[in-house]
Protein backbone atom coordinates (compact mmCIF):
# COMPACT_ATOMS: atom_id res chain seq x y z
CA UNK A 1 0.00 0.00 0.00
CA UNK A 2 1.31 3.41 -0.90
CA UNK A 3 2.20 5.76 1.91
CA UNK A 4 3.52 9.22 2.45
CA UNK A 5 7.04 10.48 2.74
CA UNK A 6 8.13 11.21 6.31
CA UNK A 7 9.05 14.75 5.39
CA UNK A 8 6.93 17.73 4.43
CA UNK A 9 6.97 19.01 0.88
CA UNK A 10 8.58 22.23 -0.30
CA UNK A 11 6.43 24.42 -2.51
CA UNK A 12 8.16 25.00 -5.83
CA UNK A 13 6.96 27.63 -8.33
CA UNK A 14 5.57 25.05 -10.75
CA UNK A 15 3.71 23.26 -7.95
CA UNK A 16 2.46 26.40 -6.24
CA UNK A 17 -0.36 26.69 -8.78
CA UNK A 18 -2.13 23.66 -7.29
CA UNK A 19 -5.03 25.02 -5.27
CA UNK A 20 -6.88 21.80 -4.42
CA UNK A 21 -6.24 20.98 -0.79
CA UNK A 22 -7.21 17.75 0.95
CA UNK A 23 -7.50 17.77 4.75
CA UNK A 24 -8.68 15.52 7.53
CA UNK A 25 -12.30 15.96 8.55
CA UNK A 26 -14.48 14.60 11.34
CA UNK A 27 -17.51 15.61 13.38
CA UNK A 28 -18.37 18.28 10.82
CA UNK A 29 -15.00 20.03 11.15
CA UNK A 30 -11.94 20.17 8.92
CA UNK A 31 -8.46 19.79 10.42
CA UNK A 32 -5.68 21.64 8.58
CA UNK A 33 -2.10 20.72 9.40
CA UNK A 34 1.16 22.27 8.25
CA UNK A 35 2.67 18.92 7.37
CA UNK A 36 1.57 18.20 3.82
CA UNK A 37 2.41 16.08 0.79
CA UNK A 38 1.70 16.23 -2.91
CA UNK A 39 -0.72 13.85 -4.57
CA UNK A 40 0.82 13.42 -8.02
CA UNK A 41 -0.43 12.05 -11.31
CA UNK A 42 1.36 9.32 -13.26
CA UNK A 43 3.73 11.82 -14.88
CA UNK A 44 4.64 13.28 -11.47
CA UNK A 45 2.60 16.45 -11.87
CA UNK A 46 0.73 17.46 -8.68
CA UNK A 47 -3.05 17.26 -8.68
CA UNK A 48 -3.67 17.95 -4.99
CA UNK A 49 -2.04 19.04 -1.75
CA UNK A 50 -2.84 16.79 1.23
CA UNK A 51 -2.40 17.35 4.96
CA UNK A 52 -1.09 14.57 7.21
CA UNK A 53 -3.00 14.14 10.46
CA UNK A 54 -0.85 13.34 13.53
CA UNK A 55 -1.62 10.54 16.02
CA UNK A 56 -2.80 12.99 18.70
CA UNK A 57 -5.54 14.24 16.37
CA UNK A 58 -6.55 10.65 15.65
CA UNK A 59 -6.81 9.74 19.33
CA UNK A 60 -8.85 12.87 20.09
CA UNK A 61 -11.14 12.26 17.13
CA UNK A 62 -11.87 8.68 18.18
CA UNK A 63 -12.71 9.80 21.72
CA UNK A 64 -15.01 12.54 20.43
CA UNK A 65 -16.79 10.23 17.98
CA UNK A 66 -17.43 7.64 20.69
CA UNK A 67 -19.15 10.25 22.85
CA UNK A 68 -21.16 11.83 20.00
CA UNK A 69 -24.96 11.38 19.84
CA UNK A 70 -26.25 7.97 18.74
CA UNK A 71 -28.73 7.65 15.88
CA UNK A 72 -31.23 4.79 15.42
CA UNK A 73 -30.20 2.39 12.66
CA UNK A 74 -33.28 3.33 10.64
CA UNK A 75 -32.11 6.97 10.53
CA UNK A 76 -28.58 5.90 9.61
CA UNK A 77 -29.89 3.80 6.73
CA UNK A 78 -32.05 6.66 5.46
CA UNK A 79 -29.04 8.98 5.55
CA UNK A 80 -26.92 6.45 3.64
CA UNK A 81 -29.59 6.27 0.93
CA UNK A 82 -29.52 10.06 0.69
CA UNK A 83 -25.72 9.99 0.49
CA UNK A 84 -25.89 7.71 -2.55
CA UNK A 85 -27.44 10.49 -4.64
CA UNK A 86 -24.89 13.02 -3.42
CA UNK A 87 -21.99 10.68 -4.13
CA UNK A 88 -23.09 9.87 -7.67
CA UNK A 89 -24.42 13.22 -8.83
CA UNK A 90 -23.37 15.98 -6.45
CA UNK A 91 -20.51 18.45 -6.25
CA UNK A 92 -18.49 17.32 -3.24
CA UNK A 93 -15.35 18.95 -1.91
CA UNK A 94 -15.47 21.21 -4.95
CA UNK A 95 -15.44 18.36 -7.47
CA UNK A 96 -18.22 17.40 -9.86
CA UNK A 97 -18.56 13.69 -10.71
CA UNK A 98 -16.63 14.22 -13.95
CA UNK A 99 -13.86 16.15 -12.19
CA UNK A 100 -13.62 13.44 -9.56
CA UNK A 101 -13.33 10.74 -12.26
CA UNK A 102 -10.64 12.72 -14.07
CA UNK A 103 -8.51 13.01 -10.94
CA UNK A 104 -8.82 9.31 -10.17
CA UNK A 105 -7.88 8.49 -13.76
CA UNK A 106 -4.81 10.73 -13.60
CA UNK A 107 -3.56 9.29 -10.32
CA UNK A 108 -4.36 5.57 -10.77
CA UNK A 109 -4.20 5.14 -14.54
CA UNK A 110 -7.35 3.04 -14.47
CA UNK A 111 -9.41 3.22 -17.67
CA UNK A 112 -12.04 5.95 -17.51
CA UNK A 113 -14.90 3.49 -17.96
CA UNK A 114 -13.74 1.54 -14.88
CA UNK A 115 -13.87 4.69 -12.74
CA UNK A 116 -17.26 5.75 -14.08
CA UNK A 117 -18.64 2.27 -13.40
CA UNK A 118 -17.22 2.41 -9.88
CA UNK A 119 -18.99 5.73 -9.31
CA UNK A 120 -22.27 4.00 -10.10
CA UNK A 121 -21.54 0.76 -8.23
CA UNK A 122 -20.53 2.55 -5.02
CA UNK A 123 -23.70 4.64 -5.16
CA UNK A 124 -25.76 1.50 -5.71
CA UNK A 125 -24.05 -0.15 -2.75
CA UNK A 126 -25.21 2.75 -0.59
CA UNK A 127 -28.73 2.56 -2.00
CA UNK A 128 -29.31 -1.11 -1.17
CA UNK A 129 -27.53 -1.12 2.17
CA UNK A 130 -30.39 -2.67 4.21
CA UNK A 131 -30.69 -5.56 1.75
CA UNK A 132 -26.92 -6.09 1.84
CA UNK A 133 -26.91 -6.29 5.63
CA UNK A 134 -29.87 -8.64 5.67
CA UNK A 135 -28.15 -11.28 3.51
CA UNK A 136 -25.16 -11.30 5.84
CA UNK A 137 -27.28 -11.51 8.97
CA UNK A 138 -28.06 -14.91 10.54
CA UNK A 139 -31.55 -15.98 9.54
CA UNK A 140 -32.86 -16.22 13.09
CA UNK A 141 -31.35 -12.95 14.32
CA UNK A 142 -33.20 -9.71 15.04
CA UNK A 143 -31.90 -6.15 15.09
CA UNK A 144 -33.44 -5.05 18.38
CA UNK A 145 -34.33 -6.47 21.78
CA UNK A 146 -37.63 -4.63 21.29
CA UNK A 147 -38.57 -6.96 18.42
CA UNK A 148 -41.80 -8.91 19.13
CA UNK A 149 -39.89 -12.17 18.66
CA UNK A 150 -37.97 -11.33 21.83
CA UNK A 151 -41.10 -12.29 23.80
CA UNK A 152 -40.48 -15.95 23.00
CA UNK A 153 -36.72 -15.58 22.83
CA UNK A 154 -34.56 -14.92 19.78
CA UNK A 155 -31.08 -14.08 18.56
CA UNK A 156 -30.00 -10.45 18.95
CA UNK A 157 -27.64 -9.20 16.21
CA UNK A 158 -25.10 -7.13 18.13
CA UNK A 159 -22.03 -5.05 17.40
CA UNK A 160 -18.82 -6.42 18.87
CA UNK A 161 -17.41 -2.90 19.18
CA UNK A 162 -18.05 0.77 18.49
CA UNK A 163 -15.21 2.03 16.28
CA UNK A 164 -13.85 0.76 12.98
CA UNK A 165 -10.78 1.87 11.02
CA UNK A 166 -10.11 1.38 7.31
CA UNK A 167 -6.58 1.47 5.88
CA UNK A 168 -7.48 1.88 2.22
CA UNK A 169 -5.49 0.98 -0.86
CA UNK A 170 -5.21 3.09 -3.99
CA UNK A 171 -5.41 0.48 -6.75
CA UNK A 172 -9.09 1.09 -7.43
CA UNK A 173 -12.13 2.99 -6.10
CA UNK A 174 -14.32 -0.11 -5.78
CA UNK A 175 -13.03 -0.98 -2.30
CA UNK A 176 -15.01 1.98 -0.94
CA UNK A 177 -18.28 0.16 -1.62
CA UNK A 178 -17.59 -2.21 1.29
CA UNK A 179 -16.72 -0.27 4.44
CA UNK A 180 -19.92 1.86 4.54
CA UNK A 181 -21.60 -1.34 5.73
CA UNK A 182 -19.89 -0.71 9.07
CA UNK A 183 -21.58 2.70 9.27
CA UNK A 184 -24.91 1.02 8.53
CA UNK A 185 -24.26 -1.34 11.45
CA UNK A 186 -23.80 1.64 13.77
CA UNK A 187 -20.01 1.77 13.92
CA UNK A 188 -18.05 5.03 14.00
CA UNK A 189 -15.75 4.67 10.99
CA UNK A 190 -12.39 6.35 10.35
CA UNK A 191 -10.85 5.94 6.89
CA UNK A 192 -7.21 6.46 6.12
CA UNK A 193 -7.06 7.00 2.33
CA UNK A 194 -4.24 5.98 0.07
CA UNK A 195 -1.89 8.85 -0.68
CA UNK A 196 -2.00 7.68 -4.29
CA UNK A 197 -5.78 8.11 -4.63
CA UNK A 198 -7.51 9.85 -1.72
CA UNK A 199 -10.40 11.22 -3.79
CA UNK A 200 -12.85 8.32 -3.53
CA UNK A 201 -12.60 8.00 0.25
CA UNK A 202 -12.99 11.76 0.56
CA UNK A 203 -16.04 11.75 -1.71
CA UNK A 204 -17.82 8.89 0.10
CA UNK A 205 -17.18 10.42 3.52
CA UNK A 206 -18.25 13.88 2.37
CA UNK A 207 -21.51 12.47 0.98
CA UNK A 208 -22.24 10.62 4.22
CA UNK A 209 -21.36 13.60 6.41
CA UNK A 210 -23.53 15.98 4.39
CA UNK A 211 -26.42 13.54 4.74
CA UNK A 212 -26.40 13.73 8.54
CA UNK A 213 -23.70 11.21 9.48
CA UNK A 214 -20.91 13.65 10.34
CA UNK A 215 -20.55 12.00 13.76
CA UNK A 216 -20.19 8.56 12.22
CA UNK A 217 -17.46 9.03 9.59
CA UNK A 218 -14.01 10.58 9.60
CA UNK A 219 -11.52 11.17 6.79
CA UNK A 220 -7.99 10.67 8.15
CA UNK A 221 -5.10 11.17 5.71
CA UNK A 222 -2.04 10.17 7.71
CA UNK A 223 1.29 8.34 7.66
CA UNK A 224 2.40 4.97 9.08
CA UNK A 225 2.43 6.34 12.64
CA UNK A 226 -1.12 7.52 12.20
CA UNK A 227 -2.13 4.19 10.69
CA UNK A 228 -0.73 2.40 13.73
CA UNK A 229 -2.70 4.78 15.96
CA UNK A 230 -5.89 3.91 14.10
CA UNK A 231 -5.29 0.18 14.53
CA UNK A 232 -4.46 0.38 18.23
CA UNK A 233 -7.19 2.88 19.15
CA UNK A 234 -10.20 1.42 17.33
CA UNK A 235 -12.05 -1.79 18.06
CA UNK A 236 -11.61 -3.28 14.59
CA UNK A 237 -9.65 -2.51 11.41
CA UNK A 238 -9.99 -3.41 7.74
CA UNK A 239 -6.50 -3.22 6.20
CA UNK A 240 -5.76 -3.32 2.47
CA UNK A 241 -2.29 -3.96 1.12
CA UNK A 242 0.30 -6.34 -0.23
CA UNK A 243 2.46 -9.02 1.32
CA UNK A 244 4.03 -6.65 3.85
CA UNK A 245 0.63 -5.65 5.19
CA UNK A 246 -0.42 -9.29 5.36
CA UNK A 247 2.68 -10.20 7.37
CA UNK A 248 2.31 -7.24 9.71
CA UNK A 249 -1.25 -8.02 10.74
CA UNK A 250 -1.56 -11.75 9.98
CA UNK A 251 -2.03 -12.69 13.64
CA UNK A 252 -3.70 -9.49 14.85
CA UNK A 253 -7.09 -10.47 16.31
CA UNK A 254 -8.87 -7.20 15.51
CA UNK A 255 -7.52 -6.65 11.98
CA UNK A 256 -9.11 -8.11 8.88
CA UNK A 257 -6.65 -8.13 5.99
CA UNK A 258 -7.57 -7.63 2.36
CA UNK A 259 -4.34 -8.71 0.68
CA UNK A 260 -3.51 -9.95 -2.83
CA UNK A 261 -6.38 -11.87 -4.40
CA UNK A 262 -4.38 -14.20 -6.66
CA UNK A 263 -7.56 -14.99 -8.59
CA UNK A 264 -7.38 -17.86 -11.07
CA UNK A 265 -9.21 -19.71 -13.84
CA UNK A 266 -9.19 -23.46 -14.48
CA UNK A 267 -9.82 -24.40 -18.12
CA UNK A 268 -10.90 -27.99 -18.70
CA UNK A 269 -10.17 -30.09 -21.78
CA UNK A 270 -13.92 -30.13 -22.49
CA UNK A 271 -14.11 -26.33 -22.75
CA UNK A 272 -14.38 -24.50 -26.05
CA UNK A 273 -10.96 -22.89 -26.49
CA UNK A 274 -12.20 -19.67 -28.06
CA UNK A 275 -14.77 -19.18 -25.29
CA UNK A 276 -12.12 -19.91 -22.67
CA UNK A 277 -9.73 -17.39 -24.21
CA UNK A 278 -12.46 -14.72 -24.25
CA UNK A 279 -13.25 -15.45 -20.60
CA UNK A 280 -9.61 -15.14 -19.53
CA UNK A 281 -9.08 -11.95 -21.56
CA UNK A 282 -12.10 -10.33 -19.93
CA UNK A 283 -11.07 -11.47 -16.45
CA UNK A 284 -7.57 -10.07 -17.04
CA UNK A 285 -8.52 -6.65 -18.33
CA UNK A 286 -11.74 -5.81 -16.49
CA UNK A 287 -11.08 -3.28 -13.72
CA UNK A 288 -7.79 -2.39 -15.39
CA UNK A 289 -6.21 -5.68 -14.36
CA UNK A 290 -5.28 -4.13 -11.02
CA UNK A 291 -8.04 -5.46 -8.77
CA UNK A 292 -7.79 -8.38 -6.38
CA UNK A 293 -10.39 -10.18 -8.49
CA UNK A 294 -8.48 -9.72 -11.76
CA UNK A 295 -7.21 -13.05 -13.05
CA UNK A 296 -3.48 -13.51 -12.46
CA UNK A 297 -3.08 -17.21 -13.28
CA UNK A 298 -4.68 -19.83 -15.52
CA UNK A 299 -4.42 -23.62 -15.23
CA UNK A 300 -5.14 -25.39 -18.51
CA UNK A 301 -5.89 -29.00 -19.37
CA UNK A 302 -4.36 -29.75 -22.76
CA UNK A 303 -2.06 -27.71 -24.98
CA UNK A 304 -0.85 -24.76 -22.91
CA UNK A 305 1.26 -23.25 -25.69
CA UNK A 306 -1.68 -23.14 -28.09
CA UNK A 307 -3.85 -21.54 -25.41
CA UNK A 308 -1.24 -18.83 -24.76
CA UNK A 309 -0.93 -18.06 -28.46
CA UNK A 310 -4.70 -17.68 -28.80
CA UNK A 311 -4.85 -15.49 -25.70
CA UNK A 312 -2.08 -13.16 -26.89
CA UNK A 313 -3.88 -12.73 -30.20
CA UNK A 314 -7.17 -11.91 -28.47
CA UNK A 315 -5.53 -9.36 -26.17
CA UNK A 316 -4.09 -7.48 -29.15
CA UNK A 317 -7.64 -6.53 -30.15
CA UNK A 318 -8.41 -4.75 -26.88
CA UNK A 319 -8.42 -0.97 -27.53
CA UNK A 320 -5.87 1.16 -25.71
CA UNK A 321 -8.52 3.18 -23.85
CA UNK A 322 -9.60 -0.02 -22.07
CA UNK A 323 -6.08 -0.65 -20.74
CA UNK A 324 -4.43 0.88 -17.65
CA UNK A 325 -1.69 3.48 -17.52
CA UNK A 326 1.28 3.50 -15.18
CA UNK A 327 4.05 5.79 -14.00
CA UNK A 328 7.71 5.53 -15.00
CA UNK A 329 8.39 4.03 -11.57
CA UNK A 330 5.70 1.40 -12.12
CA UNK A 331 7.11 0.51 -15.54
CA UNK A 332 10.57 0.15 -14.03
CA UNK A 333 9.26 -2.12 -11.27
CA UNK A 334 7.25 -4.26 -13.67
CA UNK A 335 10.20 -4.54 -16.04
CA UNK A 336 12.35 -5.77 -13.19
CA UNK A 337 9.79 -8.19 -11.76
CA UNK A 338 8.51 -9.64 -15.02
CA UNK A 339 11.64 -9.38 -17.14
CA UNK A 340 12.83 -12.94 -16.60
CA UNK A 341 9.39 -14.30 -17.42
CA UNK A 342 8.39 -12.26 -20.47
CA UNK A 343 11.72 -12.78 -22.30
CA UNK A 344 11.45 -9.48 -24.17
CA UNK A 345 11.61 -5.81 -23.15
CA UNK A 346 8.57 -4.67 -21.19
CA UNK A 347 6.69 -2.53 -23.71
CA UNK A 348 4.94 0.51 -22.24
CA UNK A 349 4.47 3.36 -24.74
CA UNK A 350 4.22 6.87 -23.32
CA UNK A 351 0.84 8.62 -23.64
CA UNK A 352 -0.21 12.14 -22.54
CA UNK A 353 -1.37 10.75 -19.17
CA UNK A 354 1.06 7.93 -18.44
CA UNK A 355 2.67 4.78 -19.80
CA UNK A 356 0.34 2.28 -21.46
CA UNK A 357 0.56 -1.07 -19.66
CA UNK A 358 -0.10 -3.67 -22.33
CA UNK A 359 -1.26 -7.16 -21.35
CA UNK A 360 1.28 -9.93 -20.86
CA UNK A 361 0.83 -13.70 -21.09
CA UNK A 362 3.58 -15.81 -19.52
CA UNK A 363 3.71 -19.54 -20.18
CA UNK A 364 4.98 -21.84 -17.44
CA UNK A 365 5.99 -25.47 -17.84
CA UNK A 366 5.34 -26.68 -14.28
CA UNK A 367 1.96 -26.95 -12.57
CA UNK A 368 3.40 -25.85 -9.23
CA UNK A 369 5.59 -22.98 -10.45
CA UNK A 370 5.60 -20.40 -7.60
CA UNK A 371 4.98 -17.63 -10.13
CA UNK A 372 1.37 -18.83 -10.26
CA UNK A 373 0.98 -16.99 -6.94
CA UNK A 374 2.45 -13.76 -8.29
CA UNK A 375 0.05 -10.84 -8.75
CA UNK A 376 1.16 -7.83 -10.78
CA UNK A 377 -0.80 -4.53 -10.94
CA UNK A 378 -1.65 -4.70 -14.63
CA UNK A 379 -3.24 -7.28 -16.99
CA UNK A 380 -0.76 -10.15 -16.68
CA UNK A 381 -1.40 -13.89 -16.39
CA UNK A 382 0.83 -16.86 -15.77
CA UNK A 383 -0.45 -19.93 -17.62
CA UNK A 384 0.50 -23.46 -16.55
CA UNK A 385 -0.70 -27.01 -17.18
CA UNK A 386 -3.37 -28.33 -14.83
CA UNK A 387 -2.28 -31.25 -12.64
CA UNK A 388 -4.74 -33.42 -10.72
CA UNK A 389 -2.92 -33.11 -7.38
CA UNK A 390 -0.41 -30.26 -7.67
CA UNK A 391 -2.88 -27.66 -8.94
CA UNK A 392 -5.21 -27.75 -5.94
CA UNK A 393 -2.42 -26.55 -3.64
CA UNK A 394 -1.83 -23.65 -6.06
CA UNK A 395 -5.55 -22.79 -6.07
CA UNK A 396 -5.86 -22.86 -2.27
CA UNK A 397 -6.17 -19.42 -0.69
CA UNK A 398 -7.31 -17.71 -3.90
CA UNK A 399 -9.93 -14.99 -3.62
CA UNK A 400 -11.72 -16.23 -6.75
CA UNK A 401 -11.44 -19.39 -8.84
CA UNK A 402 -13.53 -19.81 -11.98
CA UNK A 403 -13.84 -23.40 -13.19
CA UNK A 404 -14.58 -23.38 -16.92
CA UNK A 405 -15.42 -27.03 -17.25
CA UNK A 406 -18.26 -29.47 -16.64
CA UNK A 407 -15.93 -32.16 -15.35
CA UNK A 408 -16.55 -33.18 -11.76
CA UNK A 409 -12.89 -34.09 -11.33
CA UNK A 410 -12.02 -30.40 -11.80
CA UNK A 411 -15.01 -28.89 -10.06
CA UNK A 412 -15.28 -31.00 -6.91
CA UNK A 413 -11.76 -30.35 -5.52
CA UNK A 414 -12.24 -26.60 -5.93
CA UNK A 415 -15.62 -26.63 -4.18
CA UNK A 416 -14.16 -28.74 -1.37
CA UNK A 417 -11.25 -26.33 -0.80
CA UNK A 418 -12.80 -23.93 1.74
CA UNK A 419 -9.85 -21.51 1.64
CA UNK A 420 -11.05 -20.36 -1.81
CA UNK A 421 -13.35 -17.43 -1.03
CA UNK A 422 -15.41 -17.47 -4.24
CA UNK A 423 -16.02 -20.30 -6.71
CA UNK A 424 -17.61 -19.51 -10.08
CA UNK A 425 -18.67 -22.32 -12.41
CA UNK A 426 -18.90 -21.77 -16.15
CA UNK A 427 -18.34 -18.66 -18.26
CA UNK A 428 -18.23 -16.25 -15.32
CA UNK A 429 -15.25 -13.87 -15.15
CA UNK A 430 -13.34 -13.67 -11.90
CA UNK A 431 -14.19 -9.96 -11.86
CA UNK A 432 -17.92 -10.65 -11.46
CA UNK A 433 -19.29 -9.29 -8.20
CA UNK A 434 -22.68 -8.77 -6.60
CA UNK A 435 -23.47 -6.56 -3.64
CA UNK A 436 -25.53 -9.41 -2.19
CA UNK A 437 -22.80 -12.06 -2.51
CA UNK A 438 -19.88 -12.16 -0.05
CA UNK A 439 -16.60 -10.90 -1.48
CA UNK A 440 -14.28 -12.28 1.17
CA UNK A 441 -16.92 -13.45 3.62
CA UNK A 442 -19.51 -10.96 4.90
CA UNK A 443 -18.22 -7.93 6.78
CA UNK A 444 -20.99 -8.65 9.31
CA UNK A 445 -19.18 -11.85 10.26
CA UNK A 446 -16.20 -9.79 11.40
CA UNK A 447 -18.06 -6.96 13.12
CA UNK A 448 -21.16 -8.56 14.60
CA UNK A 449 -22.20 -11.43 16.85
CA UNK A 450 -25.44 -13.16 17.80
CA UNK A 451 -26.62 -13.19 21.41
CA UNK A 452 -29.66 -14.77 22.97
CA UNK A 453 -32.37 -12.44 24.28
CA UNK A 454 -35.83 -12.87 25.78
CA UNK A 455 -38.18 -10.24 27.21
CA UNK A 456 -40.92 -11.01 29.73
CA UNK A 457 -44.33 -10.42 28.16
CA UNK A 458 -45.62 -8.59 31.23
CA UNK A 459 -42.75 -6.12 31.34
CA UNK A 460 -44.37 -2.80 30.52
CA UNK A 461 -43.72 -1.04 27.20
CA UNK A 462 -40.66 -2.92 26.00
CA UNK A 463 -41.76 -4.28 22.63
CA UNK A 464 -42.36 -2.54 19.31
CA UNK A 465 -43.19 -3.69 15.81
CA UNK A 466 -39.65 -4.80 15.06
CA UNK A 467 -38.14 -1.62 13.66
CA UNK A 468 -34.37 -1.24 13.73
CA UNK A 469 -33.10 0.62 16.78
Amino acid sequence: MNDVSPSSHVVTPEKAIIDYGIDASALGRRYVTQRRIWVNDLLDAPVADMGIAPPIYIHNTIDAMKSAPVLPLAEIHAAITEAAERFQFGILEGLSPDEYCQRVHRTTGLPSNVIQEALTSIANALRIMPETLDVGMPRGARWSWRDPDALAGCSLFSRKGDTFAVLAAGNGPGIHALWPQAVALGYRVLVRPSSREPFTAQRVISALAMSGLENYVAFIPTDYRGADALVTSTDFTLAYGGSEMVEKYRHHPTVRIQGPGRSKIVVGADADRDEAVALVAKSMTDLGGAACVSTSAVLVEGDVTDFCQRLRLALKHIPAHRLPLGSAKTVEQLSRVSGDSIHHPFDAPLTPFGYLLQPAVIELSESDDPRLQQELPFPCVFVAPYHATKSISMLAGSLVVTVFSRQQKLLRPVLDESSISNVYIGAIPTTWMSLLVPHDDYLCTFLMCSRGVRVNAFWDDVTTTGEKQ
